[in-house]
C-alpha cells in the first residue's frame, strides 16, 4: 500500500497524493520506526561515499534500518576527521539487527564475486 513520507498515512492503491501533507505517495509499506534508545553498531567501512551509500541501499532494501557515517568533517571542505584511516567512513546499524544487515552484506558481496 503506498504511504506519505511526511505522515506515514497509508492509501488505498490508487490515491497518488496525501490529502493531509499535499506530497506524493511512497511506495510500499510504512518503514517501521527505530526506537530512540538504541545502540549502533558498525558493520562495514567504506572506502567512499558511493560504496557507502550503495551498502545503505542493499540493507534499506531488506528493511534494515542504515546510518552511513562519514569521517570527513564537511566544515572543513571534506578534511578527513580521523587522518589515521583510509576509510571514507562506517555503515551503522542498531544492535538487534547486526547479524541480519552482516549476513545480507555478505550475499551482496558474493553476488558480486559469481559476476
Amino acid at each position: 500500500m503506498p504511504f506519505c513520507p511526511q505522515c506515514k498515512t497509508e492509501y488505498k492503491e490508487d490515491v497518488l497524493t496525501c490529502s493531509e501533507c499535499q506530497v506524493d505517495l511512497l511506495p510500499g509499506l510504512v518503514p517501521a520506526q527505530v526506537p530512540e534508545a538504541v545502540d549502533w553498531y558498525v558493520v562495514q567501512s567504506v572506502p567512499n561515499e558511493v560504496a557507502g551509500h550503495i551498502l545503505k541501499s542493499v540493507l534499506e532494501d531488506e528493511g534494515i534500518h542504515v546510518y552511513l557515517r562519514t569521517h570527513e568533517m564537511p566544515a572543513l571542505g571534506g578534511i578527513k576527521g580521523n587522518v589515521g584511516k583510509s576509510e571514507c567512513g562506517d555503515i551503522l546499524v542498531p544492535g538487534f539487527s547486526v547479524q541480519r544487515a552482516r549476513e545480507c552484506l555478505k550475499a551482496y558481496f558474493d553476488s558480486l564475486k559469481e559476476d
